[in-house]
């Protein structure tokens, strides 16, 4: 408008309590900054949260303000439907809010008998010589009569008058009993005038939401909080309002720093242990919700509250048949819910928009009624063919001890609910536990269920401790008859077996599984019971495993299907740890087909050692495949082991392929950092940790990785990740102190049989380092050992290129072998591997005198470890570049604050970490590929920026 010398028209509509007086306020504040003048401030205040003590309504634009006498001559009152003034509010005169000190410059004070619009004229006139742009903002227009809105119309049509900008405020007026002058004024507004309509300002979400109510919570919402709120749908004086009531309530707590809502009373949540029910309602949003259900028909009313105790969601024809319509008869309830955003609609089926409305009509209807609704409801499912599972969640809420088919419908939908969902699962047999009898067998039944749904659903510890309850429970009941229940015991013990086994304690699980088969000698055994014996077996470095294996594969006809599985599976273990790659991987592939029809999981999946194997290798495109494969096998429900394993099998391939960032955020969830972990698994998902930490130059971060791998994962020899444990020891040491040191580590494995040859399969780049780093510290026949163990690995597997590639990369290193080292690098599909061969042939081609060759191939591995985030690696080549006479810019330059840590540039903030560490200088510039001289400069200008004086100052400062 300032660049046009044109007025502007801005139109605000929104029904009351929506914000638009804060807008308005905004507007004025961002006016006055800019240099306008402004008609029309507002008091401190208006345009943040109101002061919870509330003020005085506020009268319509257009009529005088209290006090005044009386409307002013000619205004009359707001007509009739107008709607009303907003509570809470300051007062304000006539439209536009009066000024105290503080307020915008140029506020309107409207006299007493003169109504906003005509004081904003009055104060428009006498400013009409000024050059300056001006702002009118009015509010509430929509409670002004007839002649003021047509004096308002009036004045901004003036054509002499100068550029205005009038931004103007209407509540949504709806349907008017009597004839309204808003929507008349509003149309000659946009017909004469041009004016620009804002949109409906309508219910917050998202971000904007989650501000309002950290301003009246006093700090910003957990997630369970912000869903209730969200549920309200309402305008932003509505959630002031349910906020500062749950706040004087007590409802809403602030504790680490978000506001939360309180525990929920644990007697609130009835029968069946609160299983597929929403949590409790604050009183407060429960009376929010009842009032906005007050206005629905009564046939919707009924059925929304039988909707209620059918479950979210729910089938459409479930509630035909409880309402005993045929399904036309749901269309009108159905489309007045949608429409008043109570349900929405899935493909099959509707759901309550949220929990809180659910929660809130189910409680609505008496417990007695509910009771009979629920075995009605049950009785209408149980003979469908997917009814017995949506059957026992109605049944848990009103079984009892002794009411038998009930019982056996719960137990029976809790095994069923086994694979798609197992925390219910595990809810509904926990439950039938509590109804049944101790030492009995279907009390060992429902325990055996539980304990596989919460293995399924990642607790462990809670599985592990539920079975052995019940299995000590179970002897001491039935002491007089204990054969009676051996059968059902042993069941118990193997699927505790299990459990044990993924808590990583191998030794237990071996027991337990052990105890499981005894009981069964003589007949067919456990199968869960035979694989988890098997792998802990192995796990534990038992010689006896790999005879079971041979035993078991040598009369497959003898052995369930999954049982030969696992055995291939751990066939597939032996062969890879005795250097036959391509027989490893054939094997699990093979046993990765034979387990696609069997509808039960296991407790070790070959798809893991599959997705593993395939990554080593180089197999990028087969290995994701397989994990995909591995997550589609189960639904992965969020906190559940089905949603973290996948996790464990991605985070080595992105390492590998070089995505160190997607590699590190894989292995995080892996570890337990969004759910529940694997300990089985959990020692890979802590070695993509620790080497990405490497690549990047973390040394503190990775020994710190290595610390915990240690304390919480020792690692046996024959445990799947010794190897690549040996491995990181030596590249830390190899990057903390020198080559000597990682040879010393290197030398120590090689006394070991086949250990070696262990090692270089975990890396294709792993047998090179090797030899680079025996070459560096002097030890030529510890290079020869390294390169023999590439070799015989070569000669088993001359179909894997992988391994072909590492054996010619090492090979041509030790010998010196330039053509041969170019040679590798083409064949290495690896990138970490691929950067590191251009650098080892540059290192050969200098030696031949090829310099400008040399320097090509230094450029080439600086670029590719740049791109793949190995800082350490690309600040060494950088070095030799540099011995070189060749200097490559690598920083880039950005704005920063003058002091604080903030202020140091990315090789500063190394300097500082590494010294901070306990790190010499001297150390500092080897780590760095720097010189001393360069770390001390460095160091004083940290020093200046963080406004220390000694090392001691900056390990305070980092801590």
């Amino acid at each position: 408008m300032a660049d046009s010398l044109r007025s502007r028209v801005v139109v605000v509509e929104g029904p009351p309590g929506a914000g638009r007086t804060r807008l308005l306020a905004e507007a004025l504040e961002l006016a006055t900054r800019n240099g306008f003048a402004v008609a029309g401030g507002l008091p401190p205040g208006a345009g943040a949260p109101p002061h919870p003590g509330g003020g005085a309504p506020r009268p319509p634009a257009g009529i005088s303000p209290p006090g005044a006498g009386g409307p002013a001559p000619g205004t009359g009152a707001a007509p009739p439907g107008a709607g009303s003034p907003a509570r809470g509010a300051p007062p304000i005169r006539g439209g536009v809010r009066a000024r105290p000190p503080g307020a915008p410059g140029g506020a309107v004070l409207a006299p007493p008998g003169q109504s906003a619009v005509e004081a904003v004229a009055v104060r428009l006139r006498g400013r009409a010589e000024t050059a300056t742009a001006q702002v009118v903002a009015l509010d509430d227009l929509h409670l002004a009569d007839h002649a003021a809105l047509t004096t308002l119309c009036e004045l901004i049509a003036d054509p002499g008058a100068r550029p205005v900008l009038w931004l103007l405020s209407f509540a949504s007026v709806g349907d008017a009993v009597a004839p309204h002058p808003v929507p008349a004024c509003l149309g000659r507004l946009r017909r004469g005038l041009g004016a620009d309509r804002l949109p409906e300002l309508g219910p917050l979400s998202g971000d904007p939401l989650a501000q309002l109510v950290s301003d009246w919570a006093g700090a910003p919402p957990d997630p369970a909080l912000l869903a209730l709120v969200e549920s309200v749908e309402a305008t932003p004086r509505a959630v002031i309002d349910l906020v500062r009531g749950l706040v004087e309530d007590g409802e809403v707590c602030v504790l680490d720093g978000a506001a939360r809502l309180g525990p929920p009373d644990q007697g609130a949540r009835g029968p069946g242990g609160g299983v597929h029910l929403p949590a409790p309602v604050p009183r407060r949003l429960s009376a929010l919700v009842q009032r906005e259900l007050r206005s629905l028909s009564e046939p919707t009313m009924k059925a929304l509250r039988l909707a209620a105790v059918l479950g979210s969601p729910f089938a459409p024809e479930d509630l035909s048949a409880m309402l005993g319509e045929a399904p036309v008869g749901l269309l009108a309830a159905v489309d007045e819910a949608v429409g008043r955003g109570l349900l929405v609609c899935g493909e099959h089926d509707l759901a309550f928009r949220t929990e809180p409305i659910w929660r809130v009509l189910l409680d609505s209807v008496p417990p007695p009624v509910c009771a009979l609704l629920r075995r009605q409801a049950a009785e209408l499912l149980l003979p469908r063919p997917d009814g017995v599972e949506r059957a026992a969640l109605q049944l848990v809420h009103v079984a009892q001890p002794g009411s038998t088919q009930e019982l056996r419908a719960i137990a029976e939908g809790s095994r069923r609910l086994l694979a798609s969902d197992p925390s219910t699962a595990a809810a509904l047999a926990t439950h039938c536990m509590e109804l049944l009898p101790p030492g009995r067998a279907e009390h060992l039944r429902c325990a055996r269920t539980a304990v596989e749904a919460l293995t399924r659903a990642g607790d462990l510890d809670r599985a592990i401790a539920l079975a052995q309850e019940t299995i000590d429970e179970a002897v001491r009941f039935a002491a007089p008859s204990p054969h009676a229940l051996a059968e059902d015991l042993a069941a118990l013990r193997a699927s505790m077996s299990t459990a044990l086994l993924l808590l990583g304690n191998a030794q237990s699980a071996r027991r337990a599984a052990g105890d499981a088969l005894a009981v069964r000698e003589g007949g067919p055994p456990h199968r869960e019971a035979v694989v988890t014996h098997l792998a802990a077996s192995y796990l534990t470095g038992d010689d006896s495993a790999a005879e079971q294996t041979r035993r078991i594969l040598s009369a497959p006809d003898d052995h369930p299907r999954a049982v030969r599985v696992g055995a291939m599976a751990f066939q597939a273990f032996g062969q890879w740890q005795d250097g036959r790659v391509g027989h490893a991987v054939g094997t699990l592939r093979r046993a990765v087909a034979l387990d696609r029809a069997e509808e039960e999981a296991h407790a070790v999946d070959p798809r893991w050692f599959l997705a593993f194997a395939l990554t080593r290798i180089d197999e990028y495109e087969e290995a994701a495949a397989v994990v995909r494969s591995a997550a589609r096998s189960a639904p992965a429900e969020a906190g559940t082991l089905a949603a973290t394993v996948p996790a464990v099998l991605r985070a080595p391939l992105h390492l590998a392929q070089g995505h160190l960032d997607e590699a590190e955020e894989a292995a995080r969830a892996g570890v337990g950092g969004a759910g529940p972990c694997v300990p089985m698994l959990a020692p890979q998902a802590w070695l993509v940790l620790a080497f990405a930490a490497l690549r990047r130059g973390a040394l503190a971060q990775a020994e710190e990785y290595v610390r915990t791998l240690e304390k919480d994962f020792p690692q046996h020899t024959s445990s799947p990740w010794w190897a690549a444990r040996v491995l990181l020891s030596a590249q830390l040491a190899e990057a903390q102190a020198e080559p000597a040191a990682a040879a010393e580590v290197l030398a120590e494995v090689a006394c070991r049989e086949g250990a070696l040859r262990e090692l270089v399969l975990e890396d294709p780049a792993a047998a090179a380092w090797s030899v680079r780093c025996a070459l560096a510290a002097g030890r030529p026949e510890l290079a020869r050992q390294v390169v023999d163990a590439a070799e015989l690995l070569r000669a088993r597997n001359p179909q894997v290129r992988s391994v072909l590639a590492a054996a010619l990369h090492a090979r041509a290193l030790a010998a010196g072998d330039a053509r041969c080292l170019a040679r590798a690098g083409g064949l290495h599909r690896n990138p970490w591997a691929r950067a590191a061969a251009a650098e080892d042939h540059a290192g050969l081609l200098l030696e031949s005198g090829e310099e400008e060759h040399a320097i090509g191939e230094l450029d080439r591995a600086m670029e590719a470890f740049g791109a793949l985030g190995g800082d350490r690696d690309a600040a060494r080549v950088r070095a030799r570049l540099r011995e070189l006479g060749v200097r490559r810019r690598h920083w880039t330059h950005a704005k920063r604050p003058v002091s604080g840590w903030e202020s140091l540039t990315k090789t500063e903030r190394k300097v500082a970490e590494l010294v901070a560490g306990g790190l010499t200088n001297r150390q500092t510039a080897r780590h760095l590929f720097i010189s001393p001289h360069t770390v001390g400069f460095h160091l004083r200008q940290i020093y200046r920026k963080l406004g220390i004086r000694s090392r001691t100052a900056l390990v305070r400062f980092r801590t």
